[in-house]
Formats: structure tokens, sequence, C-alpha cells
């Protein structure tokens, strides 16, 4: 019976843990999904296996392969017949059986909402049998055939068409001056295919297409031949381009979710730059990759939607023509590890990107440093006054202070906000850290009935020793004190570390955030996209986490109130 009791105390101990760590491992999952699989119907617990792709352009054989639905053997073949009957081909880059395949099944499960749901289920409108298997599939079928159109065909191929394409590249000066590189005289423009120079001919091909009316060079690569391809090209700038001022340089890119790297190297005026990290080719949304070099902007506390150029070397055989420049464009292959890798670190590279994230996290550990010396010292002096002290009015005076307990924060928030404008800390960290100052009435009396709890045998025989009230309140009473201390230490690094309320109400500068206040500036600004949300959550609840579980032995003997042993 032992045995079974013993088991069963595991089991619920496990099981606890497990209840209440699920919502952790729900956050730091979610932290590094994308979008598509946070906006997904599917609800999974672990973000999908990144799939790097040795060639490209390939059709994404991932999108429809959780089809739901019946009758799929049947009405697959008809949708593959059904879509090439509308004219559309698809390009000769791909793979046509794989690409009708997924076609297919992507119009299959978009029929799947646009038809009636009494159609699948094998009924009419009013509540009448179709019949059999064979009948509901002809029904089905004629259904769909008013619904399938050549561009409902090209949308749904678009979804599985995975291709890596690049548009113009663009600079821009301090001056305010943009240039696109390449673009060759005002008579007539210069292919995009034909900007740049290709180094790696045998394994990449650049070829011109228009996407949205735009124009763009689809990047046709096989990483089985080489794990770098480069494209190269040294352009001129306008003449009223310093490249001395040089701000940014852009450049649209239609990602092809293969998650292998971009880098860029720059040479211009004797010096190079290579960018600080590589960008992964993650997703398929065109985006505006951007770098420029160090500078202004990254001090400040803009979004930052660049990547850093930081200086690698000067001089020797770097070009040093002031009015023309050289770009390196190198993707590198990443495999399974290198692929796991970016998409761990990808929506935490936006976090810090999108918020100064340094900034914010040295303002809280200030707080946290200056609020606790504060409470600590104040709190127990209080406490001590009052456990060990005698001195007319103090049973009420301790009343008086616990009856301010009872007083909700709604209450003088208004008066404190008053108070700490007139006396001009408006906009300041002055009031969340000052008033921890005035003490605690809840850690005051948490101190008192530990102190009360300590022989007078002690402070008799100090106070014969010579000590008067500080040296005993020094070397006699804090030390027989510390597991309470360490609690409320633990319990102020709490408050402080997620304080909302107090940055919301005395701060206007970014610059003065907080972490908490600062993750509800960031999520703001994203929209509260989720991923991007729990990222940045996670980074803010981490040392939160560490920290308990360094002082948990503390903390849990501050709260038991056991006083002095012996």
């Amino acid at each position: 019976m032992r045995k079974v009791a013993k088991l069963v105390v595991y089991v619920l101990l496990v099981t606890g843990a497990a209840v209440f760590a699920f919502p952790f491992l729900w956050m730091a999952a979610t932290s590094v999904k994308v979008d598509r699989e946070v906006q997904s119907q599917d609800l999974r617990l672990m973000p999908t296996t990144p799939l790097p792709q040795t060639r490209s352009p390939y059709i994404d054989q991932r999108r429809y392969a959780d089809l739901e639905g019946p009758y799929q053997a049947d009405l697959l073949p008809r949708l593959q017949a059904m879509a090439k009957a509308t004219g559309f081909t698809p390009p000769p880059q791909v793979n046509a059986v794989r690409a009708w395949e997924q076609t297919a099944r992507g119009l299959y499960d978009r029929l799947r909402v646009r038809l009636p749901r009494t159609l699948w289920d094998g009924v009419t409108e009013d509540g009448k049998p179709l019949g059999g298997a064979p009948k509901v599939v002809a029904a089905i079928e004629a259904a769909a055939r008013t619904e399938v159109t050549r561009e409902m065909v090209a949308e749904v191929f678009d979804s599985v068409y995975r291709r890596l394409l690049m548009g113009p590249i663009r600079v821009r000066s301090y001056d305010r001056i943009e240039a696109e590189l390449g673009k060759g005289d005002a008579g007539g423009d210069v292919p995009l295919s034909k900007r740049i120079e290709n180094r790696s001919a045998d394994a990449l091909a650049l070829l011109d297409v228009t996407e949205k009316a735009e124009p763009y060079a689809l990047l046709k690569y096989d990483f089985s031949r080489a794990d770098r391809l480069v494209l190269a090209q040294t352009f001129d700038v306008p003449p009223d381009f310093r490249l001395d001022r040089l701000h940014r340089i852009s450049v649209d890119v239609r990602p092809d979710d293969t998650w292998h790297d971009l880098w860029l190297t720059v040479e211009t005026g004797g010096v190079r730059y290579e960018s600080e990290r590589a960008l992964p080719l993650a997703n398929f949304d065109v985006l505006e990759a951007q770098w420029q070099p160090r500078g202004p902007d990254d001090y400040s506390t803009k979004i930052k939607t660049w990547i850093r150029l930081d200086e690698a070397a000067r001089g020797g055989d770097i070009l040093s023509d002031p009015h023309r420049m050289r770009l390196t464009f190198e993707f590198r292959r990443s495999g399974s590890a290198g692929a796991w890798w970016n998409k761990l670190r990808l929506n935490y590279t936006k976090v810090l990107d999108h918020m100064p994230f340094v900034r914010y996290l040295r303002v809280s550990l200030f707080l946290v440093i200056a609020t606790i010396v504060l409470t600590l010292v104040v709190s127990s002096l209080v406490a001590y006054a009052f456990a060990r002290l005698n001195w007319p009015g103090r049973e009420f005076c301790f009343i008086l202070m616990l009856a301010t307990m009872m007083i909700p924060f709604q209450v003088i928030m208004i008066p404190r906000f008053l108070i700490w404008k007139h006396l001009g800390a408006y906009n300041t960290l002055t009031p969340l850290w000052l008033g921890p100052a005035f003490g605690s009435a809840f850690f005051i009396f948490l101190l008192r009935q530990f102190l009360k709890g300590v022989p007078r045998d002690l402070e008799d025989a100090a106070r014969l020793d010579g000590c008067g009230f500080l040296r005993i309140y020094w070397h006699i009473m804090l030390p027989l004190i510390k597991p309470s201390l360490a609690a409320i230490a633990i319990f102020t690094f709490m408050a402080t570390w997620n304080n909302f309320m107090g940055p919301l109400i005395y701060i206007a500068d970014q610059r003065l955030y907080p972490l908490a206040f600062g993750l509800y500036a960031f999520s703001v600004q994203v929209e509260n996209d989720p991923a991007l949300t729990m990222a940045a959550s996670l980074l803010m609840t981490v040392p939160v986490i560490v920290i308990f579980f360094f002082a948990q032995k503390h903390f849990i003997q501050g709260i038991t109130l056991t006083g002095m042993k012996g």
C-alpha cells in the first residue's frame, strides 16, 4: 500500500508539473512559429520542421498535405483535369506532374469551403439524399465546374509555387537622394537579369519575370552543384549621389521558404562592409530587404527594419572610386541544422529589431535593484522599530499602518500622480524607485512577525557587550531574518519586473520604458502578432523563471515564517 501511495503521489506531482508547464511550453513553441503556422486552422503545439530545398523554384508539397474531406480519390483526378481545361499552364521551371497534383489538392481545399455543406453530406438543399457515392461525386463535380476558373487555378498554383525573386536594387543617401542601380540610360531600361553578373553560372540562372506588374529577376538555382551562389556587380551612381553619405541599400525579395542564407558585401570608398547577419530566405511573402552602414539610426529607438553593415577591411584592392560601388550578394546553403537555427532565431531577431530591448532591460534592472535595496532597508528598519523598540504610540501607529493595506490602489493613484508631478518627477524614473523608500505595509508586517520570534536573550547579551540599536539591528537581527528578506526580495523583484501601471502613469518617453511597458508598446507596434508577442514575452519571462529556480529555497523558507531555529 505504501508503494502504491507513493506512486500515486509521484503521478500527481508529474501531472501537476505538466499542467502548469504547458502554458510556458505553448509560449515557447509559438514564439518560433511563422505567421502561416499561427493562423492555421489546425492547432499544433510544436512548430513545423523547416525543409531547405536543394533546387528552386519548386512545388511545396506540404501546403495541402493534410486535406480533410470525403471522396478525395474520385474528385482529385477530376479537379486536375478541370484545372488543365481552363488553359492555365505551370511555368517550365517546375515539375508539371507535382504542380497539377498540388493544384488539384488546393482546388479541393477551396471547394470544401465554397460549395454547400449539404452537397458534401450527400443531400439536396431540401434534405433529400442524392443517392450513392457516384451520384454525390457527380453532383460535386458539376458544382465545381461553375466555380473553377483560370483565375482560381492561378491563385491556387501560386499558393504552392515557391520561387526566389529579386527586384531592382535601390540606394538612398542621408541627403535624401535615391537611385536605382544598373537601370541604364533614360532611353531604355536594362533587364534585371542583366544588371548583375552571375558568378555561379553552373548552378544559377536568372530569368526576367513580372509579378503584379512589378519586374523581378527569378533565381533558378541548384545547390547540389555548389554550396554558395554569388551575384556581383560594380555600379556607377549618379553624379549628385555621395557614396560617403550612403544611408541605405534596399531590394525587394520574395523568399522561397528554403531557409537558406543571403549575405551582402559592399565595397566603396576604399572600405569593405559586410552584413552583420544573414537574411534567412524564410516564408514566401515579398519583403523589402534593407542594409545600411553603422550610423545614427543604430542608436535610436526606431524600428530597425535593416541589417547593419559592419566595416570589415580597408585599403588593398578594395574599390576606392568615390562614384562607384561594388555589391556582392552571396547565397549560402543551409542544412537541416542551419534551417532550424534560422527558424528558432527569426522571431527573436525581429523582436530585438522592433524594440530597444537592451535599453528596456537596463531600465528594468535599475528599477529592480534600487527598489529591492530600498524596500529591504526601509521595511526591515521600520519592522525592527515595531517589534523590538518601545516608544509611545507604537501599537496605534502599527494599526494605522495596517489600515493603509485596506485602501485600494485606485483611490490613491491620482493623488500620488499629482504629488509627483508637482515635485517635477513626471516623465522620470523617480516615482518608480523612490516610492519604496517609504516602506511597504505588508513587508513591514511580515518582518515584524519574524523579529518578534527572536529571543530577547540575544538582544540583552548584545546590549551588555555595548551594542546600540543599530548594531543590534545590523549584526543580530538581519542575519536571523535572511529567509524572510529573501522572500521579500523575490516578491519585490516580481512586482517591479512586471510593473505595468506605474510606467503607464508616470512615463511618456520611450527611452525610459521598462520591459513590462515596452512589451505592451511592442505588441501595439506589431498589431498583436501572436508569434512576435510570444517571443517578446518569453524574453521577459525567462529571467523570472531562472531567479525562482535559484532562489526557491529561500522563497519557501520565507513564506513558512518559521522564525529562528533552535
